[in-house]
């Protein structure tokens, strides 16, 4: 027996952009419910689609180089006390974001994410203090850390850890607590009419609304939900956890790392410093040079690699990365985990109408740290029909269908300027 309900807005998606989104429409006054499994138990039996924010960390800083990302995480991080005082969520942590990169000052053809003066100056543009440190700079601040000789950092000293975990928790407790209806459900069908949207979900259960906003992320084109598919690019991504004995003796920022060596990128990724994981334990956490390695193109592509675990070999490249910037430092067992990120021709967020019912919002890897202030452009875009913000609804629209989405080897080679 279906359970048939009428909403202002279903949100298809109860990640950190479904969250988001639903909250903001909960506070502006509208009907919502918001659909969305939770976190499965296990990885190794899965089927169906996987999440990218089952996760303890993320850098939330204004170390990104396109400013309009920064620009959107900086909002967020604006609303974040507001959000944990509302919801009685924790979710942030204070940490240094340190980016180490070579150093290719002077070069004409200076790689975008290796240019040091494009960084500073959208720091500035947003009034955060960074702090640009040269090599020698970089071996007074971390005596303890032994980083690839020609490598200079960026150091930006009032960053933050997000929990995307616990931001999703914060998120969805403050709209539910604003009127909106939480499912915990996968969502089957979507069909849209001259003046409504029909939504079926696996279990069964219907509901009716206005509008709908897509916000699943990676598997956007994979659920099939589209009558056509969004430009974008899904990866099987690999993180690594390495377990810490004492998290105390190990004296690390969070960091970026780009690493080049013999002119050859050889690693671009996230060095998390340690945190602690729902199993108690303590983990540093790499996720680097094998992110976008692995194209997905549907549920049965993502089910099979999920159930991989990740790429096993990253293992040894991980322990060989933190044997060489941290020698002498004990670590123990580690581990893969798998997830999930995408890639826009843009290099941007998307947020724009699939047709006149139907929203999509997706996050172009950068959806934790920039959530909010996306579900909030999301929700007010939804309810309205029009775009009021100060930046440009061009930089959010989808590409040309037309466009080649860029392939795994070329954005990695864009990454590490190898």
């Amino acid at each position: 027996m279906h359970d048939q309900s009428r909403f202002d807005v279903a949100v298809l998606g109860a990640g950190p952009l479904g969250a988001a989104t639903a909250r903001h429409l909960a506070d502006q006054g509208a009907s919502v419910v918001v659909v969305g499994p939770d976190e499965p138990a296990r990885f190794d039996d899965h089927q169906g689609v996987w999440a990218g924010y089952y996760d303890q960390g993320r850098l939330a800083h204004v170390l990104e180089v396109p400013l309009v990302t920064t620009l959107l995480a900086t909002r967020s991080i604006r609303r974040f006390d507001d959000l944990s005082a509302r919801s009685g969520v924790v979710f942030t942590k204070p940490t240094e974001s340190l980016t180490v990169l070579p150093d290719t000052s002077g070069r004409r053809d200076e790689p975008e994410w290796f240019d040091r003066g494009r960084l500073l100056r959208n720091a500035e543009d947003l009034g955060v203090p960074v702090e640009s440190l040269d090599e020698d700079d970089l071996r007074r601040e971390y005596p303890h850390l032994r980083f690839a000789p020609g490598h200079v950092g960026l150091l930006q000293r009032d960053a933050l850890i997000l929990n995307p975990r616990e931001l999703v928790r914060a998120e969805l407790t403050a709209a539910v607590a604003g009127g909106a209806t939480l499912v915990r459900d996968e969502i089957t069908d979507l069909t849209e009419t001259s003046d409504a949207v029909s939504i079926t979900s696996k279990s069964g259960s219907s509901w009716v609304a206005d509008y709908a906003v897509l916000a699943t992320g990676a598997a956007t084109n994979a659920v099939g939900l589209l009558d056509r598919p969004i430009p974008m690019t899904t990866y099987g991504a690999t993180v690594v956890l390495v377990e810490v004995p004492d998290p105390d003796e190990v004296d690390m920022p969070a960091m970026m790392y780009m690493r080049v060596t013999g002119g050859e990128g050889d690693f671009g990724g996230i060095v998390m410093s340690p945190l602690r994981y729902p199993d108690g334990r303590w983990y540093v956490k790499v996720s680097g040079s094998s992110l976008l390695a692995n194209p997905l193109d549907n549920t049965s592509d993502i089910a099979a690699w999920v159930r991989t675990g990740g790429r096993a070999r990253d293992i040894d490249e991980t322990r060989a990365l933190l044997g060489e910037l941290m020698p002498g430092q004990t670590f123990g067992e580690a581990h893969t985990r798998p997830c999930m990120v995408c890639e826009t021709p843009t290099g941007l967020p998307y947020l724009d109408r699939a047709s006149e019912r139907v929203t999509v919002v997706i996050e172009g890897e950068r959806g934790a740290m920039a959530a909010d202030e996306i579900g909030r452009l999301a929700a007010e875009y939804t309810l309205t029909g029009r775009w009021r913000d100060g930046l440009p609804h061009e930089v959010f629209r989808f590409a040309d269908s037309s466009a080649a989405v860029p392939t795994s080897p070329e954005i990695q080679e864009a990454l590490l300027g190898s």
